[in-house]
């Protein structure tokens, strides 16, 4: 993440382990963390949480039927715009998209594609 974006969305260090991580709350909802020191024990070391955050919340959407859209932050988004109007700006793109898209796609254990795992909790943590 560039510098000026660190304070806003969570560093994720490892794309694979926290999509795994995604799926394990998904399919096992009895292991997701109950608060943020929790969700911070499970994810140490993948997962970096900016001071700010203080609380954690779990939307489950069992419901097919509902649309669930989570609005960024305005200030996110407006430095967001900056970045992309600067034309020597740098804005971070998650390395598994690389994977995807500039070569074979390669398969986990699961016989899920790889960039799966690393793709499942992309607009999760923002």
């Amino acid at each position: 993440m560039g510098a000026g974006h660190d304070h806003f969305a969570c560093g994720i260090k490892d794309y694979k382990k926290f999509g795994q991580k995604i799926v394990e709350w998904s399919l096992h909802p009895d292991k997701k963390p109950k608060d943020l020191k929790e969700f911070k024990h499970q994810t140490a070391g993948f997962v970096v949480v900016p001071d700010r955050i203080k609380t954690l919340e779990f939307y489950d959407n069992n419901d097919l039927s509902e649309l669930v859209i989570k609005l960024p932050n305005k200030d996110m988004v407006e430095e967001s715009l900056k970045r992309f109007h600067d034309p020597h700006a740098n804005y971070p793109v998650a390395p598994f998209y690389l994977t995807r898209f500039a070569s074979t796609a390669q398969h986990n254990e699961s016989g899920l594609p790889v960039f799966a795992d690393r793709r499942l909790h992309d607009s999760q943590c923002m």
